[in-house]
């Protein structure tokens, strides 16, 4: 092979070292370098590095070995590198297209072999061996340990297991397999462990393609391994080729910033496109993602991923179906309850529940080494005696010392290896759901006996999204829709943020609270987006109740007052209100004091349709409440304090004011060093609590009852 050199940085070395070796320098790299060190030239002035791989190129390019050393054979050499100019001019040109690579010099007997360089100096880097594509089915999973989601594992089985399993019967009807299915929904609800039990059920040749392992920084090595992937799966058809977080290799080629990735979705166009040349041998793509929209909508089209499967947050009958699917192989104690802890565990997906009994587990055993450290105090000698003084070694030698102790019973109460219920009630308070870590919050624990009065509004809330929820087919069957939003509005402190959790916790959905100001975001298009995730997560946890507090900070009126940034927040929420978006399951409930600068067009039937008005308690429902919020208190004369609220002291209070009431007599019977609430401690709170609601502010909302047509 010709021996190419590239520029003028060697042209000018070729020059200077037809010199030296004609005044007798010795023909190798670092005599050469040194001679050029000694002259005034100011090739001198190059890196070290530099000068030196483009000696070895010029020697390499007139044929001198490194043992050269007769004279006679140095001038013959420069004498025939004289004849080959045309040849360094052509080479010169064609480094203009040619890659900057330096080719090996010819071998002589007994050398060692030159590495290939770059242009300065550095060995080419070597291309990664790729390794083979695993095709193996796991084992380490079943459909056994999936639970509640039966109807997610009829669409699988129609679209993964008949089609693989009995691809004739679609060749005979002129059917088409699918080629692609997405499965797509928040973080920890099971995809990936659903994809690989389909795997391991079917026992066919899995290839595994996880999104990061895939790139690589090697031009195109990502683009081959995606194709020998899918070449290895079509080789072993019928096959399922499994694509974990998809949205990492295949993001949206008009936003992407980098040309490997558009390169990457281009070759699983490709290679999807290619899939169904053999019908007899189908290979279907499985693929999963938490951000769907973040995916090329090239992928998404028919005949690729033409199938998209959601898989929401689990309700509660499907958490108690997934615990015991998790325990079932556990040995449980007889009192662990799955109804009782599927009710506590709102807003946990599947790995929070995993998270749950591991963690429950590993309690029940610190019970019982704990219980072992303590019969060994109890058998062994006193090791303070010894010198070992510290409380933590002193547990460790005990605990060493009981292990080698193999004549000894278990401790009392251990006989039995159980996880209690007492187990997770323990762990179930330090476990934080999924949900709450990205920002939504779950609000379970408050029902309509936690709400005194307020019984007009409840009857409301009750017939508008809790019993749609509850029962859909009476709607169904009247062939009308329910009602998909509601506002409540009234004075500040009147319980509309209670009722709205009550109602989730009532109809068992999930909940998201949203405090209308944290959507807000100064850069231009956070909001909005904010907004879209909001309900893009309401979407993906159906039955759901999106709470949005202080309503009127996010969707002002709009007018020439207004901003350019606030409008566009109204017309998203317009746009997600409107049914453009598949809104079927999710309820919208806000709350607002100011409804008057709200935006007209959220009120409008179809959106916010429903406004209750929340008003100040009267003296009944003012009892009502304060036996509510005295309820489990240590309270003396529970009917007389509750009475109180009936009294002229309290007119005007809101439930806040009465709540803080609570929290003022508290204060002074601890004051008084009692431990019980008495009636001269609500006595004194009623001189030091005053409503917070004036005449003034009724007045206003009484003026606007008949604008909202407030229905009771």
């Amino acid at each position: 092979m010709a021996i190419r050199l590239q520029g003028a940085l060697d042209n000018d070395i070729l020059i200077a070292t037809r010199k030296f070796l004609a005044d007798g320098v010795p023909a190798d790299v670092n005599s050469l370098w040194t001679a050029f060190q000694r002259t005034n030239s100011a090739l001198k002035r190059k890196p070290k590095k530099v000068l030196q791989a483009s000696i070895e190129r010029v020697l390499d390019f007139i044929g001198v070995p490194d043992d050269l050393d007769s004279e006679a054979e140095i001038e013959n050499r420069v004498t025939e590198s004289d004849t080959a100019t045309d040849l360094m001019n052509r080479s010169l040109r064609a480094n203009l297209s040619a890659p900057r690579e330096v080719a090996p010099s010819p071998q002589q007997d007994g050398d060692e072999p030159r590495k290939r360089r770059i242009a300065n100096g550095e060995p080419i880097p070597k291309r990664q061996k790729a390794d083979k594509p695993s095709v193996e089915a796991p084992t380490d999973v079943s459909l056994d340990d999936i639970g509640g989601i039966d109807n997610i594992i009829d669409q699988l089985k129609e679209l993964l297991v008949r089609p693989l399993l009995f691809p004739e019967e679609f060749s005979n009807m002129k059917v088409k397999i699918p080629k692609g299915i997405l499965l797509h929904g928040p973080p920890g609800c099971g995809k990936t462990m659903i994809s690989r039990a389909f795997a391991a059920e079917m026992g066919l040749p899995f290839v595994e393609i996880l999104g990061p392992s895939i790139v690589s920084g090697m031009s195109g090595e990502s683009e081959r391994g995606v194709r020998e992937r899918f070449e290895e799966a079509k080789k072993n058809a019928p096959c399922m080729i499994f694509l974990d977080e998809i949205d990492a290799i295949a993001p949206k080629r008009d936003t992407s910033q980098s040309q490997m990735e558009k390169r990457i979705v281009a070759q699983l166009l490709v290679s999807m496109d290619d899939l169904d040349r053999d019908p007899s041998k189908p290979v279907i793509v499985l693929a999963t993602t938490n951000r769907p929209d973040s995916i090329d909508p090239a992928l998404r089209r028919g005949g690729r991923f033409d199938t998209e499967i959601n898989i929401p947050v689990p309700n509660e009958s499907i958490r108690q179906h997934i615990l015991q699917a998790l325990t079932r192989e556990a040995p449980l104690a007889d009192d662990v309850d799955f109804g009782r802890l599927a009710k506590m565990t709102a807003g946990f997906v599947g790995s929070d529940l995993h998270d749950l009994v591991n963690k429950a587990g590993s309690w029940q055993l610190s019970q019982y080494f704990e219980a072992l450290e303590a019969q060994a105090r109890d058998t062994t000698v006193n090791m303070e005696a010894d010198g070992v003084r510290d409380r933590a070694s002193r547990g460790v030698q005990q605990l060493v010392a009981r292990a080698r102790r193999t004549d000894l019973p278990r401790p009392a109460g251990f006989d039995e290896r159980r996880i209690t219920m007492e187990a997770f009630l323990a762990v179930l308070p330090g476990i934080t759901p999924s949900s709450k870590r990205e920002g939504f919050a779950t609000i379970p624990d408050v029902s309509w006996d936690d709400i005194g009065a307020l019984q007009k509004v409840r009857e409301q809330l009750q017939t508008a999204i809790v019993e749609p929820i509850k029962q859909p087919e009476l709607y169904a069957a009247v062939g009308i829709t329910a009602p998909t939003g509601v506002l409540l509005w009234g004075p500040p402190g009147c319980g509309k943020t209670l009722l709205a959790k009550a109602v989730a916790a009532e109809s068992k959905a999930n909940f998201i609270s949203i405090k209308g100001p944290e959507l807000l975001n100064k850069f231009v298009g956070e909001s909005e987006a904010a907004v879209r995730r909001v309900f893009s997560r309401a979407r993906s946890s159906v039955p759901c109740v999106i709470f949005i507090d202080e309503l009127d900070a996010l969707v002002p009126r709009r007018d020439d007052a207004g901003s350019e940034s606030s409008a566009r927040v109204v017309n998203t929420f317009l746009t997600e209100l409107d049914g453009l978006s598949e809104r079927q399951g999710i309820w919208v409930i806000a709350a607002t004091n100011r409804p008057d600068i709200i935006d007209d067009a959220m009120l409008r039937p179809g959106r916010l349709e429903t406004p209750l008005f929340v008003d100040l308690p009267g003296p009944g429902e003012r009892v009502e409440i304060l036996r509510a919020l005295l309820r489990n208190k240590p309270v003396d004369n529970l009917a007389e304090i509750a009475e109180l609220a009936r009294t002229e002291a309290c007119n005007g209070y809101s439930g806040a004011d009465l709540g803080a009431l609570l929290r003022q007599a508290g204060q002074h019977a601890i004051h008084r060093k009692v431990a019980r609430l008495e009636y001269q401690d609500f006595q004194y709170a009623c001189t030091q609590v005053k409503g917070s609601v004036n005449k003034k502010v009724m007045n206003r909302f009484e003026a606007l009852k008949e604008r909202f047509a407030q229905r009771y």
